[in-house]
């Protein structure tokens, strides 16, 4: 396998102009193609070393972005289920690395001034990938080593679960480092990104993402590269707001998300994490516009609904609700339960009951105290609607929220 590997590598390298370079099982280097050094680093060894951590489906290939913009692909080569050597391809890049940027990258991390000539020239060097070029690479390199095709759909989904942020919040990652480049791109391919938003077209934006040509970003900060990324994320998550309400999302969701994504993106210290949730931002508007639309509700019917969404833990009736949107009440009234199945009190109790649940399992309040947030005014009341809706008691629930509703 040693000697095949070599020359799978040389290959490669060959095809690619892309640096190879074989670890042994003591993570030492035996054979190296190509010779692009980081000149941060004393050495090969200390600079990609790193790069070689253990990780869940050790034969598949895995994307792994440093702290300085590049990018790695890594397949650990395993024998009788146990990793023999490593196979690592890069340094390369998903996007032109430019001058501004690397003294960005300095002042992050304080790097001395005579190492800008060596960053600049060594950036230059690094071939640009897109992410089908990624994809191919991988399956090439996948096929030649053990003679067995990956699903290009599968390995795009794999590698996108590679590079997410962590979980909890953020539901949904799509890996693509480029759109924090968008404001430099020609105006109607920027345009068609939040078109794809407000549409909840997730597949048309990852192939309009995949296939954009981008030209670089602009300079929002000339001392921090990491400030200057997150000015461009803050930018692209607030235009993605106002697209996901067009689209049809409630303004408070939308702006609820918006405050979520752009104190993450200021929390983090990671240059590719700012990208990632970035991503995630976009694709998760998406999600929501695509759980909310329903092209056969009227204006006044989903003014009203949007209004309950931001009242939910005021007093509603239905004659403010008609006062919203200019409507006699009993015409409202039957409008809506037409168009929703239900009577507008009956709307509002479910949303109130949903968010009891929220709140039964998000927060510590007492049932008392979630009783009267919503708006309840008698406890035993609010308990048997409660188990009426959900099948438990609200205690019950608490206890166990995954319950199938009965």
């Amino acid at each position: 396998m040693t000697k095949d590997l070599s020359i799978i590598s040389e290959i490669i390298f060959e095809t690619s102009k892309i640096p190879v370079t074989i670890f042994n099982e003591e993570s030492q280097i035996t054979s190296q193609y190509g010779n692009k050094i980081n000149p941060l680093f004393e050495s090969k060894t200390e600079a990609l070393k790193p790069l070689l951590q253990p990780m869940e489906n050790q034969d598949y290939p895995i994307i792994k972005i440093t702290d300085y913009m590049e990018t790695f692909l890594l397949l650990p080569i395993t024998l009788n289920k146990k990793i023999s050597n490593h196979l690592l391809i890069g340094p390369f890049s998903t996007y032109e690395i430019t001058e501004s940027m690397i003294n960005g990258l300095m002042n992050d991390y304080q790097l001395p001034i005579t190492k800008q000539g060596d960053l600049v020239e060594y950036f230059s060097q690094l071939i640009h990938l897109k992410q089908k070029e990624i994809i191919s690479l991988c399956r090439l390199t996948f096929y030649l080593l053990y003679n067995k095709q990956l699903d290009p759909q599968h390995l795009k989904t794999h590698i996108e679960d590679t590079l997410k942020c962590e979980k909890g919040d953020i539901e949904t990652l799509v890996r693509d480092r480029r759109i924090n480049e968008t404001f430099h791109m020609d105006y109607r391919e920027e345009q068609l990104i939040w078109q794809c938003i407000k549409e909840g077209n997730k597949e048309g934006l990852k192939e309009h993402l995949n296939n954009i040509k981008i030209e670089g970003i602009g300079t929002l900060s000339k001392i921090s590269q990491i400030r200057n990324f997150k000015n461009h994320a803050i930018i692209s998550v607030a235009l993605a707001t106002r697209a996901a309400i067009d689209g049809g999302l409630y303004p408070e969701i939308a702006y609820t998300m918006s405050d979520f994504y752009i104190q993450k993106i200021e929390e983090t210290l990671e240059l590719n994490k700012i990208n990632l949730i970035n991503q995630d931002c976009l694709f998760s508007f998406i999600d929501r516009i695509n759980e909310n639309k329903n092209s056969n509700q009227s204006k006044p019917v989903q003014v009203c609904k949007n209004y309950i969404f931001n009242h939910i833990f005021d007093q509603i009736s239905v004659q403010d609700l008609a006062d919203k949107v200019n409507l006699n009440h009993v015409y409202l009234s039957q409008l809506f339960k037409k168009e929703t199945g239900y009577p507008i009190g009956k709307y509002i109790q479910i949303e109130k009951l949903k968010e009891s649940q929220k709140l039964l399992v998000q927060t510590d309040l007492s049932v008392a105290d979630i009783c009267m947030m919503l708006q309840f005014n008698d406890q035993s009341y609010f308990t048997s609607i409660f188990r009426k809706y959900s099948g438990q008691t609200p205690n019950q629930y608490r206890k166990n929220p995954n319950a199938i509703n009965t």
